[in-house]
């Protein structure tokens, strides 16, 4: 008999205990692991509605369209008769190359030689390409061909065609994951548009990788077809009870809404196996001996095969309000500690990041200034606290001023997985996003 999957969540606490009569600040985390039927990893890979939107403006010339076309040509060797692949390219205008063919021995000798013909030209309709990757992709699920689609879009360079303000396009992007379309972002290069790829990214369920070589965007691009086979849940919104007397900050950089004490905050998809973690900040107002102070949280997301939206069992966990020697004398789990830490720092990082890509350095400095005393408190237990700070010091000074290049897109990716936890997918290694922050 299969089993039914499911996300467990685990809940655990710095610190299980508060002072009474005093104002108190706690950690919580939060982690969500996908459950199921493990014989699922082993099964064939299902068939896969790709769409390869190819960025052929002028910045790709030379070394970039070279990755790309190399890397799409052995993308295409990996793919299955049961796979249907379409190829777009943009530049100022949009082509495309070929829609939603099989992809057997005739469709993979075709695409192959199509791609071999792409060519350079002029400016970067971004948004045009993708949405014509997009429309392929659908087109396959309204003739009943998939469920879903997948887009892969390919660029080195900053969008100056079309739509180009990260809001519309990650507005977009969702609107078309609704109706199952992803989006991956793979930018190649020193000079591309993280706010820009992200954007189409987040809204699209995917990720955004950071590349340079055509092994790099063949690394990233298998391992995503190859994690297909792996989604167990879609669409996952995590949903936390708190009381009244308990504010709530979310220190992981997810997209969320409080409604009637409720905390409702966007997952997205996750894998078998794939353990989400969330970082939480509470601030606990003041309290009598001798409470209480209870939490709820719960999961739902989308089936993959019914598409019935699905509930977890909700897990709960209590903070006990003693005597301020009794709270004195309990001690801090320094491994959730340890874990706070590092999502809210790539949070912080990743942010600050994005606004110093869009030029506001006063934001990106507010940013870290503003949250500088908190992140001092939560990492005050730890042993390696003097070696956050000194990070968390070296990042905010290389936010305030202008940074281009390639160890900003690298860190922007890196830090950027780490806040979700998901894997680089390269073979190569990337090392810690705040390797770059020098």
């Amino acid at each position: 008999m299969t089993k039914q999957n499911n996300i467990n969540i685990n809940m655990s606490w710095d610190k299980e205990v508060i002072a009474a009569e005093q104002k108190s600040e706690r950690s919580l985390l939060i982690d969500l692991t996908g459950e199921g039927d493990l014989k699922t990893k082993h099964k064939e890979r299902p068939p896969v509605n790709l769409a390869i939107v190819i960025d052929c403006s002028g910045s790709m010339e030379g070394a970039p369209i070279e990755a790309a076309k190399s890397a799409a040509k052995q993308i295409t060797e990996k793919l299955t008769q049961k796979d249907r692949l379409s190829i777009v390219t943009f530049d100022s205008e949009i082509e495309t190359h070929f829609s939603n063919i099989r992809m057997d021995e005739s469709g993979t000798s075709y695409a192959q030689g199509v791609i071999s013909e792409i060519y350079i030209r002029g400016m970067t309709n971004l948004s045009g390409g993708w949405f014509e990757g997009a429309r392929c992709a659908t087109q396959a699920i309204d003739e009943g061909l998939f469920n879903d689609g997948f887009v892969v879009v390919l660029s080195d360079g900053m969008a100056n065609r079309g739509i180009t303000h990260p809001k519309e396009l990650l507005m977009h992007a969702s609107e078309l994951s609704s109706r199952g379309i992803q989006t991956t972002s793979i930018g190649i290069g020193a000079h591309y548009s993280p706010l820009q790829l992200d954007a189409l990214a987040e809204g699209g369920q995917g990720r955004l990788h950071d590349t340079e070589t055509a092994e790099d965007i063949i690394d990233v691009v298998l391992g995503e077809l190859g994690e297909i086979g792996n989604t167990i849940a879609k669409n996952v919104k995590l949903h936390i009870q708190y009381p009244r007397s308990v504010e709530l900050k979310c220190l992981s950089k997810l997209k969320g809404e409080k409604s009637n004490n409720y905390y409702n905050i966007d997952i997205g998809n996750l894998l078998l196996n794939q353990t989400r973690a969330v970082a939480l900040l509470t601030e606990i107002f003041a309290q009598p001996l001798g409470q209480s102070i209870s939490f709820e949280v719960h999961a739902t997301w989308d089936d993959i095969n019914t598409g019935e939206r699905l509930e977890s069992k909700v897990a709960s966990s209590s903070i006990k309000v003693v005597s301020l020697d009794e709270a004195d004398s309990v001690k801090i789990n320094t491994k959730v500690v340890q874990k706070v830490a590092d999502l809210w720092e790539a949070s912080l990082a990743y942010e600050a990041m994005m606004f110093n890509e869009e030029g506001h350095f006063d934001m990106a400095s507010s940013l870290f200034e503003s949250n500088k005393l908190s992140y001092n408190m939560i990492i005050d237990p730890l042993d390696d606290k003097n070696k956050r700070l000194d990070r968390f010091q070296s990042a905010h000074k290389k936010v305030n001023s202008p940074w281009t290049g390639r160890s900003k897109r690298a860190s922007i990716n890196m830090s950027k997985k780490m806040m979700m936890g998901e894997s680089s997918l390269l073979k190569r290694d990337t090392g810690e996003w705040y390797d770059e922050i020098k």
